[in-house]
């Protein structure tokens, strides 16, 4: 049976935004998306508020924030949020005081979100956002392209910060080829699986799934990948609502042919232990064997635990 599902709404190129150029001066002008932005401050903070998408009813917007400084930045895990003329308020109840790193170069971005006003009492208009990036009380006034209406005890949705870009790296030292350590083998279950590094945006995640038979003997594959985090407990679920998924599809994979899936998880924190896994067991199917990857970016699933994953197909 076809799955029929909605294409994914939320993955945008907001973390390239977050990590694009900085610095007071500079000539490039911001990009549509962003809908307004700071320059380059004594703090090294530029900030910007970028729209992601609507789905229903709520709203999506990403705060966005960038160290253009040349020290690194050591930031509360969420920022703190604010309107004007109102009792608005932005929950910040999972917040850990000075726990991550912003890099020079580096940025991060925040998720925000809320639902239109009730009417059912007094509705506040709101043209801007005051964002801090605590601890730096800076009080960054933020403009939205458009004017919203909010209830004046509304409670808006904030998310933590997630790092992105990687700063720059100062050049390695020159290292000699080491000849006596022993080449792992390319092939030792006679396939090779590569994870890729997919889309971020607003706590949601994405990646790609890419195994190629590199063995002597077809390979014979009707489902869905078979995909574990060791020292973990994972709910997988085969199919999703907001990934296209082909379904089941029978495919005889012979040598040197590739196929491909993908997965999607939300990285959310609430209560328990964060998982953030540097690496994933794959198998082509229930009972196959299973290789250990490395994937292209870790898999930070929060304390959610649950990924969703799409069917093989041919690549």
């Amino acid at each position: 049976m076809r799955r029929t599902t909605r294409p994914l709404a939320l993955i945008a190129a907001v973390l390239a935004l977050a990590a694009s150029a900085c610095g007071a001066g500079g000539e490039d002008e911001p990009t549509a998306a962003a809908a307004t932005s700071t320059e380059c401050d004594e703090h090294g903070i530029q900030m910007s508020l970028t729209p992601t998408g609507v789905v229903g009813d709520r709203t999506f917007m990403a705060i966005g924030l960038v160290n253009c400084g040349e020290e690194p930045l050591l930031l509360d895990s969420m920022p703190q949020v604010g309107v004007f003329g109102g009792n608005v308020v932005a929950p910040r109840d999972m917040n850990a005081p000075e726990s991550v790193t912003v890099d020079p170069g580096q940025g991060a971005i925040a998720p925000l979100s809320w639902t239109p006003a009730t009417g059912s009492g007094d509705v506040l208009e709101v043209d801007r956002f005051l964002i801090n990036a605590l601890p730096v009380y800076a009080g960054y006034e933020l403009d939205l392209a458009e004017p919203i209406e909010l209830d004046t005890a509304h409670v808006l949705d904030l998310g933590a910060w997630q790092l992105s870009g990687v700063p720059a790296a100062p050049p390695a030292e020159p290292v000699e080829p080491a000849t006596d350590r022993p080449e792992a083998p390319a092939c030792a279950e006679g396939f090779h699986v590569t994870v890729t590094q997919g889309s971020a945006a607003m706590g949601v995640r994405s990646s790609g799934i890419e195994l190629v038979n590199c063995g002597t003997e077809d390979i014979e594959i009707n489902g869905y990948p078979v995909i574990e985090i060791p020292g973990v407990d994972v709910a997988v679920r085969q199919g999703s609502d907001t990934l296209q998924d082909p379904g089941p599809t029978p495919i005889t994979l012979a040598p040197g042919d590739s196929v491909s899936a993908a997965m999607l998880w939300t990285n959310r924190v609430e209560a328990g232990d964060v998982v953030n896994a540097t690496e994933v067991n794959v198998g082509y199917a229930e009972g196959s064997p299973m290789e250990t990857v490395t994937p292209e970016a870790s898999i930070d699933l929060g304390t959610t635990r649950e990924i969703e994953v799409t069917a093989w197909r041919v690549s």
